[in-house]
């Protein structure tokens, strides 16, 4: 795919979406971090729900990597019949989280690549340390007192959650970057026609 964004361009897409919140729900001033860690937690168990591998009490457990989508509340910017990877599309969810926290930590885009090395474990036990590493960045200390132990709490960002979360889409769910950034494009898109219809 030509053309394909960057982790960069990404960030920046990212930071003008969060501006245009921010501005039209007069949250200025505001500290987003702990509803934006709530958010993403709650979307990498909506990952998990369409990756369904944990389900071992149901017999599907392949995960869900297309459906065709009906019209509903939240699909401002979407067209009915539409064919989608809901697995996919949860992915992305969670990496909108992420930059969302990258920006609010002040981390710059070389911050957010991470080794390109393979990670071992089931991937069930990588989805519970990816929640664990992201409940890490805001745990209580770091909400008393965000500037202490600062780097600290970068660490478990961006060499534990977002590490584990990259390997999580490229190693084990099988998604290209490629892939990624066309699919974060899209949402992305969808986010700003939801705010511009009252979402």
């Amino acid at each position: 795919m030509e053309n394909t964004l960057t982790l960069e361009q990404m960030l920046e897409m990212q930071k003008v979406l969060d501006a245009r919140i921010i501005k039209e729900k007069g949250l200025e001033g505001v500290d987003l971090l702990p509803s934006t860690i709530l958010a993403l937690q709650v979307e990498i168990g909506e990952l998990a729900n369409e990756w369904r591998g944990f389900k071992h009490w149901s017999k599907n457990q392949k995960p869900r990597t297309r459906a065709v989508r009906n019209l509903g509340v939240d699909d401002i910017g979407v067209e009915r019949g539409e064919a989608y990877n809901p697995l996919l599309e949860e992915y992305v969810d969670c990496l909108h989280f992420f930059l969302s926290i990258a920006r609010q930590l002040n981390l710059t885009p070389d911050d957010l690549y991470c080794y390109d090395e393979c990670v071992d474990g089931e991937t069930s036990v990588l989805f519970t340390e990816i929640l664990h590493q992201v409940g890490a960045i805001i745990g209580d200390k770091f909400l008393a007192n965000p500037m202490e132990n600062f780097d600290m709490h970068r660490k478990h960002f961006f060499k534990g959650a977002l590490y584990a979360f990259y390997a999580l889409g490229e190693q084990r769910l099988g998604f290209t970057f490629e892939q990624i950034a066309e699919a974060y494009t899209a949402k992305n898109k969808v986010n700003h026609d939801r705010q511009s219809n009252g979402y």
